[in-house]
């Protein structure tokens, strides 16, 4: 009923006699007697409009939905918030977890994928909850039973629609009224989960303790080797992460402005140092713009503009010391940080001034499915570009596909073309044979679906219930000049840290001594914006670090240009 943002009119207070009369009507239609939702105090209501349906959306007074009902029709539907506070509220099923994904993506419930024995009470047409066995007591989903299930015993065999999902966790109902919940946990099942997690993690170190070989010094061990680094050891570290962003690092866009080209990519690719002790500053260049330079005149890029407004528009991946270049293993920035581990996913390590730690994943999609499992090994709902680069170089073995000219060239056979060259067009005149480096790149765009997650707490804790689709988006700061000589710094995509525009909007007017004003982007009419009087970017900037959010999540433009000396 909710796969998009339903539109919906102003909330209005129910009458204490159409209250009660709700009421009622749920509870004869449920044939319960005591349902916790708020009879005692205000219940709203609104109308909304789907593409394919209309009805009555009923909230409590914190504006959560709590009862949906469609129009010309009279059956109320709870929402999951509803059908937590009250457990005994419908008919529960169970299903299975690789079930529930596809039940977020729209699909109904099929009988297949539910698990007996079943309730008594559902019948054909009764309204039901749907649940996952590992959190039996929590509802996820809510639907109408389509077959009669109540004297079914054995689901193996079996066809047809069990359950038609009316709404569910993830749909947009929750969304358009801007509620974020916190689903409940069983909690001897989550203990139990992370007590198996742990004796994992002892039996994985143990064994890498036992059968990893010490070697000789590296980038990574003298990383962690070196308590005071010189000059010299700084350059030799940026230079490195230079050659990684311009050989390894696939998600240079360019052309890229100078601040983000460092932040984003240079200071990300360094190993597993201290950001405090290697940076720019502390290097020989001392400033970006002299680092740049440096290496512009070396050949390895080009630059456009100057100071401020410096851009780089080009790398250059055929310079001779880039040839014999030896991938390492990127760091997080700052010393013991944990890996984020959530859902059986395991997290990539990033630097920051907070404590959020993001963690990049992929989905496999079409030939990415095939590609994962090749050796029969169990498909995984996400995986790391790590997992996704060691199952291509194992593929690569198997199959022996390296060139015996060139042991860095391999020979793309028909899987790997069809993954590398997805468009008509480039298969028609692309090579069969590439270098080795230039594999990863394009079969994550062609055959993985990129999805992120944040989590707090050192990374135990993921902000958002599933992955979010997409690259994550930056905090946007904006300083322009406005009509009527007036100065303003806009900011925005700051939601997505758990930063509420209201309490952005306190905190800036603080911080800023100006008045504030929240609206929608101007990018995006779902995003909100904070507007602040002033050329305040820098400001912004480090309450944004303070709050948790580094600054290599954030992008500055700043629109008003200095005054050019006489």
């Amino acid at each position: 009923m909710f796969k998009k943002e339903p539109r919906v009119k102003a909330l209005s207070n129910l009458k204490n006699s159409d209250r009660k009369k709700l009421l009622k009507t749920l509870q004869t239609q449920l044939k319960v007697e005591n349902v916790q939702i708020p009879s005692d105090s205000e219940i709203k209501q609104t109308n909304f409009t789907t593409q394919n349906s209309m009805g009555t959306i009923y909230t409590n007074d914190q504006n959560t939905p709590i009862l949906v009902k469609a129009k010309n029709h009279d059956t109320l539907y709870p929402t999951v918030f509803t059908c937590w506070s009250n457990p005994e509220l419908l008919p529960l099923i169970k299903t299975h977890d690789l079930v529930i994904p596809h039940l977020y993506n729209g699909a109904n419930l099929m009988v297949a994928g539910t698990l007996p024995p079943f309730d008594s009470r559902l019948t054909s047409g009764t309204v039901c909850g749907v649940v996952n066995y590992t959190n039996p007591s929590v509802v996820i989903a809510i639907g109408v039973v389509d077959m009669d299930l109540s004297h079914c015993d054995n689901v193996v065999g079996k066809k047809g629609i069990a359950v038609e999902i009316i709404h569910h966790l993830e749909d947009c109902l929750f969304p358009t009224f801007k509620v974020k919940l916190e689903m409940p946990i069983n909690d001897s099942i989550a203990d139990t989960e992370e007590d198996e997690e742990k004796e994992e993690v002892k039996e994985t170190a143990v064994l890498k303790k036992e059968t990893t070989p010490t070697p000789e010094t590296s980038i990574d061990e003298l990383a962690t080797v070196l308590d005071k680094l010189s000059v010299e050891d700084v350059d030799h570290f940026i230079t490195r992460a230079l050659y990684y962003t311009i050989v390894v690092d696939d998600k240079v866009e360019l052309p890229m402005n100078a601040s983000n080209f460092i932040s984003n990519h240079i200071m990300h690719n360094l190993p597993d140092v201290d950001h405090n002790e290697v940076n720019i500053k502390k290097s020989s260049w001392k400033k970006t713009v002299k680092f740049l330079k440096h290496f512009e005149k070396l050949g390895f890029l080009k630059l456009k503009g100057k100071d401020d407004s410096l851009v780089v528009t080009s790398l250059n991946k055929d310079k001779d010391e880039l040839k014999y270049f030896s991938s390492y293993k990127i760091g997080s920035g700052k010393k013991q940080n944990p890996v984020a581990n959530s859902a059986g996913q395991n997290g990539e390590k990033l630097d920051g001034k907070g404590d959020l730690i993001l963690s990049t994943i992929y989905k496999p999609v079409n030939l990415g499915k095939t590609l994962m499992t090749i050796d029969d090994t169990p498909l995984k709902r996400y995986y790391l570009s790590t997992e996704v680069r060691d199952a291509i170089q194992n593929y690569i073995k198997f199959k022996n596909l390296v060139d015996n000219k060139n042991k860095k060239m391999i020979l793309l056979d028909d899987l790997l073309f069809n993954m590398v060259n997805i468009k008509k067009s480039q298969a028609a005149v692309a090579p069969r044979t590439v270098p080795r480096y230039d594999v990863l790149a394009p079969i994550l765009k062609n055959n993985f679906g990129e999805f992120f997650q944040l989590y707090k707490n050192g990374g135990t804790t993921p902000i958002f219930k599933e992955p979010l689709k997409g690259a994550m988006p930056h905090v946007k700061i904006v300083t322009e000049m406005k009509i009527g000589r007036k100065i303003i710094t806009r900011v925005s995509n700051f939601e997505i840290f758990q930063i509420t525009p209201e309490a952005l909007a306190a905190d800036l007017r603080k911080i800023c001594s100006g008045s504030t004003t929240i609206g929608e982007s101007l990018t995006s009419k779902k995003t909100a914006e904070v507007q602040v009087q002033g050329p305040h970017g820098n400001l912004i900037i480090d309450h944004l670090n303070k709050l948790g959010v580094p600054g290599k999540w954030i992008d500055f433009e700043n629109k008003v240009k200095n005054k050019k000396k006489r």
